[in-house]
């Protein structure tokens, strides 16, 4: 009788299963990358503001700045499979792009304002207030109705940001009514987006926004930089830091606008846009967590309990919004072009 045939000693992996392994820890350092990004982004921004160049809305114009070059080094230089430029086509793309522009002031510019006149931690806090926003302007435009575990972690969330914001000792008014009018102007976006589009497909990369809608951005943020009199003190900045330091700051800031969205970008790619949006929440609980590492801030214990159901309610409608996605994806916009600090709009439950 033959021999059986030896199997080998060396058992080797299912190429299916290696493969998965890869994404896995491709998706695991993207993740890692992103919550990096986003903390150190925010520190720095909190700290430039704070002193070397208090000129919010002029900086956050050289973001945009940055942003459009990176998309047309991206347009000319990166091969089709990763990128190739969408043409303007149909009233539905040059709706979602009219309104982001407008949007993107609103949102990002007055947020970045806010930080000039409030901490850090309740800029977070305030800003985990968009959920309840979103669904109030839903359920009246749009009609949208809520699950009730979903009811009851907006309930959480709205209870622990007045109790965390209300009983702060950093508290100030002027910085509150910024934020929080940062957060209308982030609904105003997401549900006039989700009104005016409808139910029609819009598929444009995230570049694709850059490159059409960064132009327009600068256009709205300069004339607001001139109102808020962002000039002036970014005069003021360059004649105190100099030039090179000067510019230093202005790179280091659009560098970092440009990275972040590379790294959120792939992130999307190799997970979801509903990972993205659960990582959101914790992303929210790591920055203002640090933020009392970096930052003299203070904190009250009634203050401290508010914060503390705000990240746990802000986590929970984070994991619903996952759960309700994978039993419902999202049919309006393309899930790798959305939630970007482009000002793309994202979806009402990515918020």
């Amino acid at each position: 009788m033959p021999a059986a045939p030896c199997s080998s000693s060396k058992a080797t992996m299912p190429p299916a299963a290696s493969s998965g392994s890869s994404t896995i820890i491709i998706a695991v350092i993207l993740l890692i990358l992103y919550f990096g990004m986003n903390l150190v982004f925010n520190i720095y921004n909190k700290w430039l503001f704070s002193g070397p160049l208090p000129a919010p809305i002029f900086v956050t114009a050289t973001h945009q700045a940055f942003c459009f070059l990176g998309a047309v080094s991206a347009w000319m230089c990166v091969p089709d499979n990763w990128y190739k430029r969408t043409p303007l086509e149909g009233s539905a793309m040059i709706s979602k792009l009219m309104i982001i522009p407008f949007g993107f002031c609103l949102n990002i510019g007055l947020n970045n304002m806010s930080l000039l006149y409030t901490t850090l931690a309740l800029n977070q806090l305030i800003r985990s207030f968009a959920p309840v926003s979103v669904a109030f302007a839903s359920f009246f435009i749009e009609g949208k109705s809520y699950s009730y575990p979903k009811q009851a972690t907006l309930a959480m969330l709205v209870m622990g940001i007045v109790l965390g914001v209300s009983a702060s000792p950093d508290f100030e008014l002027l910085g509150f009514v910024i934020c929080a009018s940062s957060v209308l102007g982030s609904t105003l976006q997401i549900v006039l987006t989700g009104y005016f589009m409808g139910g029609q497909k819009v598929t444009l990369h995230v570049f694709d926004i850059l490159l059409y809608t960064a132009i327009p951005c600068i256009a709205f943020l300069v004339p607001m930089a001139y109102l808020v009199g962002d000039f002036p003190k970014t005069a003021a900045s360059f004649e105190a830091n100099g030039a090179g330091k000067f510019l230093g700051l202005v790179l280091a800031g659009g560098s970092m606008a440009f990275s972040y969205n590379i790294i959120t970008i792939c992130l999307i790619k190799f997970t979801s846009s509903v990972y993205y949006a659960v990582a959101g929440g914790f992303k929210v609980c790591i920055v203002i967590g640090m933020s009392f590492v970096f930052f003299h801030q203070k904190v009250s214990t009634l203050s401290l309990v508010g914060i503390v159901i705000s990240c746990i309610a802000f986590v929970a409608n984070s994991y619903l919004t996952f759960k309700d996605k994978q039993k419902k994806p999202v049919k309006t916009i393309d899930e790798a072009n959305r939630g970007l600090l482009s000002g793309k709009p994202k979806s009402e439950e990515e918020v």
